[in-house]
């Protein structure tokens, strides 16, 4: 990165330019007359705006250049200069004197802006007023330390500094490579992800920066956002929960399913004489004869019920058909075994009941190593639920039409979730999104 240029010191007076002679003032137009009039009284503002409405641009401009040096507010030394220069192109000496002046006056006020976004502007304007002055290799000095590099080829191009030139445009060319790179990179990122392959776009993503930050570079700030929002909106690790048009059921894929009224419980039951952690289910995989959905009292203080059976603490109870978990006196679960295609238990449906309505919660889907999407015991869908080392699955039979955000995919795809999809299935008026 170049340096940034030094702010020049302004031209003393008389120094390298001097006032152009004019005819004898008896045979001068009036406004001319009026103009050396104003001058000679020390009116330098006034004057210059006159030799500039007669036509005598390179007096105005000095006189512009005299009036910036009177002045100790940089404020309106800036705004002297600016006027000036928006009055006095550079197409003569003195022309080009008044931009360079600008600009050193830009430069000076940059270095004691403390705001970056300031300073930038302020050397971005001070670099179009060193290109008006015919300064092209300063400018491109100027545009080369603010990252503007087709600016500052264009400066170095006009000024004749063709080896600067090839610099900037070696590195030019890098960057365009580079941006080719990493527009090709974000398409394919965002088709993985309007696809439903999310995994291969989080590697994607993941890989990227590693490459960049063993080069010691950091990666684009789009790419950078991308990779926090598949971050962000990841599911929470086996769990999600899928809104439908009937309700909203939550999904758990840890291995024991805790019934309490602990906050971390995978269900929380509010009751002030039930235990924190009162119950948990599980599927016990030790027998020969394929797992078993049990249930497992966990010391709980007023106990717990299986279909009106108390349960022993600690001794694991089958649960082969639909029923109730009692909790105490206070408290009902209603439990729905679920089974695999092979016919054995593969998790449950689990919902809160209370004696004030039949039922009051929503369906919580207890899938401790994936299985069927049920969302309710009448509500199934045609897909599987996997928990793949992070990510939450929904796996879609075969031959089953779907939309993805208003995207068909093929039959039968297998999308990564993230929270705020929408999935449209093609052949049955169901619709989901996923929610925290």
């Amino acid at each position: 990165m170049a340096k940034v240029p030094q702010a020049p010191e302004l031209q003393e007076p008389g120094t390298q330019l001097a006032v152009r002679p004019l005819p004898r003032r008896a045979t001068l137009r009036p406004e001319i007359r009026a103009a050396m009039a104003l001058e000679e009284a020390g009116e330098l503002h006034e004057a210059a705006r006159v030799f500039e409405y007669a036509g005598e641009h390179a007096q105005a401009a000095i006189l512009r250049i005299e009036h910036a040096k009177t002045v100790r507010d940089t404020g309106e030394r800036l705004d002297i200069l600016r006027e000036g220069c928006a009055r006095n192109p550079g197409t003569h000496e003195e022309g080009r004197a008044l931009h360079r002046a600008l600009a050193a006056a830009l430069l000076t006020e940059a270095q004691a802006d403390a705001d970056p976004a300031r300073q930038r502007r302020l050397q971005l304007e001070a670099a179009r007023g060193l290109e008006e002055a015919d300064d092209g290799a300063a400018a491109g000095e100027l545009y080369e330390a603010l990252g503007l590099l087709d600016l500052a080829a264009r400066a170095y191009e006009r000024s004749g500094e063709i080896s600067r030139l090839e610099v900037v445009l070696t590195v030019l060319e890098r960057r365009e490579a580079h941006e080719q790179e990493v527009a090709e990179l974000e398409a394919r990122i965002d088709d993985a992800v309007a696809e439903g392959q999310r995994r291969e776009a989080h590697v994607l993503l993941t890989e990227h920066v590693a490459r960049r930050e063993r080069v010691g570079r950091s990666t684009t700030q789009s790419l950078a956002r991308r990779l926090r929002a598949l971050q962000s909106d990841r599911p929470r690790a086996e769990q999600v929960a899928l809104r439908w048009n009937g309700g909203t059921t939550r999904i758990h894929g840890t291995h024991r399913f805790q019934i309490g009224r602990a906050p971390d419980s995978s269900l929380v039951v509010p009751g002030a004489r039930l235990s924190r952690h009162h119950v948990e289910l599980s599927l016990d995989t030790s027998g020969a004869g394929g797992p078993v959905l049990v249930a497992v009292d966990l010391g709980s203080k007023v106990g717990t019920f299986w279909d009106g059976v108390p349960l022993e603490p600690g001794v694991p109870e089958p649960l082969t058909t639909r029923s109730e978990l009692g909790l105490g006196m206070s408290a009902t679960v209603l439990v729905v075994p679920i089974n695999g295609p092979q016919g054995h238990p593969c998790g449950a449906l689990v919902r809160l009941r209370s004696a004030e309505a039949e039922d009051n919660g929503p369906w919580t889907l207890y899938l401790p190593a994936g299985g069927p999407l049920v969302l309710a015991p009448d509500v199934v869908v045609p897909a599987r639920v996997l928990f793949d080392r992070g990510w939450v699955v929904l796996d879609f039979a075969t031959g089953v039409g779907f939309s993805l955000g208003g995207r068909p995919l093929f039959p039968g795809e297998a999308i990564e979730l993230l929270v705020g999809d929408r999935i449209q299935l093609a052949d049955a008026p169901l619709a989901l999104q996923v929610v925290t």
